[in-house]
């Protein structure tokens, strides 16, 4: 069997199987246990609180978050977990416990073999969640942490197929058509995953839809996808030695009432970054 026909195989089968058996490997048990909990309707702050607590990393993560200036409302140090995980509220707890599980999963014996790979999911999801951030504060009916969350979460799809893969011995190759069969993949992972944790519809749908501008027009995109793909693609363009023709083509058509993407996020790089440093710590 060629390589591309085992992946492709490996990848139905991913598809068919995990929403009877969702398995997320290297994921960290706490991170699991409390996205569960949040999938639960009848979970409360102090259920979440109670989980949280018994990591002291964790913990220690969404402290540092909440008494960020970008996160903190007022100045008032906020210094016990029920009142972080009231003031950054279900959504970014769950994007902020997927970034952790993305950096708890680096130093993970078994998968210092895929630790470039990690890292630039890493690098990638924070990058992409403080443009969508930042942005969301200017667009008017966006939720800011919200489109945080879904660009923490755009990779899940990515890291799932890597783990996976690795696991059950299926070649990790470098080359460009691997990447782009998985790339065709990913973002119906990521929206599985996030169906099985219970993530609103319209964030699922958004993660879903994070390639969606390379092929439909921007304006038949909700608010939350269409600024999730913008910042995707925007984020590409960061990278050094790549064409961004193709990408700055498209991102000059993508505007939010009448405010273009590339001005906004232009005039507001200082904020994104001093965003993404927060996250990405």
């Amino acid at each position: 069997m060629s390589a591309n026909a085992e992946l492709f195989g490996f990848l139905q089968k991913l598809v068919n199987d995990m929403y009877e058996d969702l398995d997320l490997p290297g994921f960290p048990d706490v991170v699991v246990r409390l996205q569960q909990t949040l999938a639960d309707d009848k979970s409360s702050a102090r259920d979440i609180v109670r989980l949280v607590s018994s990591d002291a990393a964790l913990s220690a993560k969404l402290l540092q978050l909440a008494n960020s200036a970008a996160f903190k409302p007022g100045n008032r140090d906020i210094s016990d977990l029920k009142a972080a995980v009231t003031v950054l509220g279900f959504s970014l707890v769950r994007g902020t416990a997927t970034s952790f599980a993305m950096r708890q999963m680096e130093q993970q014996a078994w998968l210092l073999p895929l630790k470039p790979q990690l890292h630039q999911i890493w690098q990638e999801s924070t990058g992409v969640a403080a443009i969508c951030f930042v942005g969301a504060r200017h667009i008017a009916g966006m939720r800011p942490d919200e489109a945080l969350a879904a660009g923490l979460f755009h990779q899940l799809g990515t890291l799932y197929v890597l783990t996976r893969a690795h696991r059950e011995g299926i070649a990790i190759g470098d080359t460009s058509e691997w990447t782009a069969t998985i790339a065709d993949w990913t973002p119906t992972i990521a929206r599985a995953i996030l169906e099985n944790w219970r993530v609103p519809g319209h964030l699922t749908d958004a993660v879903e839809h994070q390639d969606a501008l390379d092929r439909e027009n921007p304006g038949e995109l909700s608010l939350l996808a269409r600024l999730l793909a913008a910042a995707k693609l925007y984020q590409r363009m960061q990278a050094p030695h790549t064409d961004h023709a193709e990408a700055q083509t498209i991102l000059a058509n993508v505007k939010f009432g009448t405010q273009p993407f590339m001005e906004m996020i232009e005039s507001a790089r200082t904020d994104i970054e001093a965003v993404r440093r927060v996250i990405g710590q």
